[in-house]
């Protein structure tokens, strides 16, 4: 069974919420590419309108924080957060899906990809208050940041487990495929969101739409950490590895004598 995809935006957005399965196509139009690549015509463009407008619901609330055109810009952003990584993406989870036998054609995959990147925009506008009631509070721009995090990590997990059950099951090792698109999906979300920062910009820092690329996501990840825990070591990200550790001059300072 699946839901209509003629359906009204509205009805679109409670189908997410509730059932977004049946967006997708039923067992037997799975097998019959052009009806998939039916469906996919006619509901991608109201899903990627409830993707930008869910995203620029959050992103408003990011922009909050700092406000005057951090608004504007936290607005416009946040929809490329959600659709870079599962657009950049989509290649290597058929390449991971294809090497355990598991066949999914591309008009599929990009329905699969379209219907979770729906249903985070909509959990993103919906867990919106309580992040703006949180911001509200002015805490520091550290925990600020790792709030926000945790938000994106809160109202991603059901869009990506969306995304894994969308695509067909069988075949050898689905289960590490699985693991691997989310593993892909996961890292490239959170360099996506380091490449097109400032989302949290400090009180006193310059409102700018983007922001020189240096060190990665995991390092500013462990820094901000850190200078939430009390321990500062300056304002800049080092290059820290995956792990988030520290190396060069500064570790050998820190290590016991």
């Amino acid at each position: 069974m699946s839901a209509n995809p003629t359906a009204g935006t509205l009805a679109v957005v409670g189908t997410l919420l509730r059932e977004p399965e049946l967006l997708l196509a039923s067992d037997d139009e799975a097998h019959d590419d052009d009806q998939v690549r039916d469906r996919l015509a006619l509901l991608a463009p109201r899903l990627l309108a409830i993707t930008a407008a869910g995203a620029a619901i959050f992103g408003l609330v990011i922009g909050s924080y700092r406000g005057e055109l951090q608004y504007f810009y936290a607005a416009l952003k946040t929809p490329l957060l959600l659709l870079l990584p599962v657009l950049v993406g989509l290649p290597a989870i058929r390449a991971f899906h294809d090497a355990c036998e598991v066949s999914v054609s591309w008009s599929r995959l990009a329905l699969a990809a379209l219907v979770s990147i729906g249903r985070t925009a909509v959990l993103a506008a919906a867990c919106g208050p309580v992040l703006w009631l949180y911001l509200s509070l002015h805490p520091d721009y550290h925990r600020a940041v790792l709030a926000t995090a945790a938000c994106l990590c809160l109202v991603g997990w059901p869009g990506l487990w969306t995304l894994i059950k969308s695509l067909p099951s069988g075949g050898r090792h689905r289960a590490l495929a699985n693991f691997a698109s989310v593993a892909v999906l996961g890292v490239l979300l959170a360099q996506s969101g380091w490449l097109l920062r400032p989302f949290v910009v400090r009180p006193q820092a310059e409102v700018t739409l983007l922001r020189e690329v240096e060190a990665n996501v995991f390092s500013s990840l462990a820094s901000t950490g850190s200078s939430a825990r009390g321990r500062y070591h300056g304002w800049e990200a080092e290059g820290a590895g995956l792990l988030g550790r520290r190396r060069g001059p500064a570790a050998s300072e820190e290590a016991p004598r």
